[in-house]
Formats: structure tokens, sequence, C-alpha cells
């Protein structure tokens, strides 16, 4: 049973090293935008902005998965959960509920850029704010990451 408890709690974090690695494919839009023109940067513009959303919903669903993981594996392990181990009570888990936070602010943002830009409207300081919350995001992600690593050994 412990074996089982332990693939079901690596769940969370191999499923959220694949949104990390579409997050910093998808930071990668702020270079590759100036660089194309015309109908490739509009198939690239579009793409970004479906990516954006997909990944939003992602999010939700690694974090639903951390709190699911954890009390399925307290369960096998100790065959009952309470809601205070589902909580999070470190660093690394309110990281995870500041970057959901983070990632709907940005979803916002973009939608915005997106309805001003379509309307004809400036949308450059915007675009700006949503580049800095996605550069701080990554630092967020990357400090959450390595915690989460760390936080790992508790339950292996």
């Amino acid at each position: 049973m412990e074996a089982l408890a332990t693939i079901i709690i690596l769940l969370h974090p191999i499923s959220a090293l694949g949104l990390i690695w579409v997050f910093f494919n998808q930071r990668k839009w702020r270079q590759k935008g100036s660089l194309l023109k015309s109908d490739n940067r509009k198939i690239a513009l579009k793409n970004h902005e479906e990516v954006g959303e997909k990944l939003t919903y992602g999010v939700m669903g690694v974090i639903l998965l951390a709190f699911v993981s954890k009390a399925i594996y307290f369960t096998i392990i100790n065959g009952s959960f309470s809601s205070t181990n589902i909580l999070p009570g470190h660093f690394h888990g309110w990281v995870g509920l500041l970057g959901l936070a983070m990632i709907l602010y940005l979803r916002k943002l973009g939608r915005s850029v997106k309805s001003k830009r379509d309307s004809g409207q400036s949308f450059s300081q915007i675009k700006d704010l949503h580049g800095r919350i996605s550069d701080i995001m990554a630092l967020l992600i990357l400090i959450h990451a390595f915690l989460g690593f760390l936080y790992l050994f508790k339950y292996l």
C-alpha cells in the first residue's frame, strides 16, 4: 500500500512539471512575437491566447490534484484523513494558492489586452503588466518547484 501512496503523491509534482514546461514555453512569446510578421504572427498570437486559457485550467487541475492526492495519500497511510492534512501548512502550499490567484489575474490581463487590441484601443500598458506579472510568476514557480521537491522527501 505504501507504494500506491507514493505513486499517488507523485501525481501532483509530475503533472506540475508538465505545466511548468508549458508556462515557460508560453513565455517565449515575448521574444517570438516581435520577430514574426503578418499571418505567422497572427497564428502565433492566437496560439498564445489559446494556450494561456488552457494553462489556467491546467493550473486549477494541478492544484486540485494536490489536494486530492494528499487526501488519498493520508487515507492509505493513516486509514483516514482530516481537513488539516490537506490544508497548506507550509510556504510551498501557500505559494501554490498565490500562483492560482496570479494565473487568474494573468489570464484577466491577457483577455483585456485582446479585447482592447480587437477594439482598436491602446493596450501597451496592460500588455507590459501582463509580461511583468509573468516574470514574477516565473520566479515564484522556480521557488515553488524547488520547495516542492524538498517537501516531497517528507512523503517518500
